[in-house]
């Protein structure tokens, strides 16, 4: 009998025995790909880091990086506090609709300081004694959809007054009202191009530009099978993979992608080559610092883009009434090297930024 009430906790100590060696000699990754991040180093062991306890705080971050079955793990709690416990939100996350959504519960008013100083620098190289027409528009977070069913997100209208605040010459475009949570990917932070026209109508003739064309394309779906956005893996809510879109068809198929990194053109969009781990980066090239996108049917004009990456979908679309668009990233190229290859004068110039990025512009150069 004694033996028997023993068992439980022999049971215990061999799986945790077991556990601990799995753990130490089960080869370790550097990065988790479902998470999009680095992954934490064994801590080194020296006096000093175990007298100021920081050895402790770092070994059990790696060890919580590194546990067998870790990505198993994740999913199954999150399942236990979503779909049992019924809690609204797990490790930052809700699930709403259908769709994943990480909370940005509040603006970073530094984080736009910063951004306005980049902004700033630009101007006044740029575009202070050009005859530029200037424009801003603000991409809404996900998040700010979920206002109205009573989630702590930050207030849109808040962050409209900083990003006019950082961006006072430039003219702005009221894009916030043209979208939904339907038109941004159930497990993504980005929007689907197939839903942006209405959001390029506006862009367009706010910009004072021609939008017959754009409204009488007929353009072509391209589906793109099993994506599975950033937010996917970052939740470990494990959702169903939905299709991505891509539009071509009309003037799409006469436009050519110049890309300055490499100095020759590229495919519009590329879903062979571009970043298996991330289906979005198919769209004009993915992370680059500096494109162009040419659009030979186009009678006239010029459009700048400074933009995050949302701007890669939506640039296609605006160059339904523009001879070039250039989409300028600086958090890829320096904004003092943009005048070896961009002439600031008489162009249309549009900074398109999300809110996602505006509230961590640490980034920008």
């Amino acid at each position: 009998m004694k033996k028997i009430r023993l068992l439980p906790a022999v049971a215990f100590f061999g799986a945790l025995l077991a556990g601990s060696i799995t753990l130490f000699a089960s080869p370790k990754e550097t990065r988790s790909e479902t998470e999009r991040r680095l992954l934490a180093e064994v801590p080194e062991l020296t006096s000093e880091n175990v007298l100021s306890g920081r050895y402790f705080e770092r070994l059990d971050l790696w060890t919580a990086d590194h546990f067998p079955k870790r990505e198993l793990f994740r999913q199954a709690r999150a399942a236990f506090q979503i779909d049992i416990l019924r809690e609204h939100e797990y490790n930052g996350f809700v699930r709403h609709e259908g769709s994943i959504i990480r909370l940005q519960k509040q603006a970073n008013e530094a984080s736009f300081a910063y951004a306005g100083e980049r902004f700033e620098r630009v101007r006044k190289k740029y575009l202070e004694r050009s005859k530029c027409s200037v424009y801003r528009a603000l991409v809404p977070d996900k998040s700010s959809f979920l206002r109205d069913a009573g989630y702590p997100v930050a207030d849109g209208a808040r962050m409209e007054e900083l990003y006019g605040g950082i961006l006072p010459f430039a003219t702005a475009v009221p894009i916030r009202e043209s979208l939904e949570l339907t038109d941004y990917y159930r497990s993504d932070s980005h929007w689907r191009q197939e839903r942006l026209i209405n959001t390029a109508e506006i862009l367009l003739q706010t910009m004072g530009r021609d939008t017959s064309v754009l409204r009488a394309t007929e353009f072509d779906k391209v589906p793109v099978e099993h994506f599975l956005g950033v937010y996917a893996g970052q939740s470990a809510m494990n959702p169903e993979p939905e299709t991505l879109y891509y539009l071509t068809g009309g003037y799409l198929d006469d436009c050519r992608l110049f890309d300055y990194e490499t100095m020759s053109v590229i495919p519009m969009y590329d879903p062979e080559g571009c970043d298996a781990r991330d289906l979005y980066t198919l769209f004009v090239g993915g992370s680059k610092s500096l494109l162009r996108i040419d659009n030979p049917n186009a009678p006239e004009g010029e459009l700048i883009i400074f933009r995050d990456s949302f701007g890669a979908a939506i640039a296609p679309l605006l160059a339904s009434a523009y001879r070039s668009v250039y989409l300028a990233d600086i958090r890829y190229i320096h904004p003092d090297a943009l005048g070896r290859f961009l002439k600031f004068a008489d162009r249309d110039v549009l900074f398109l930024y999300s809110e996602t990025l505006m509230n961590n512009s640490q980034g920008l150069r």
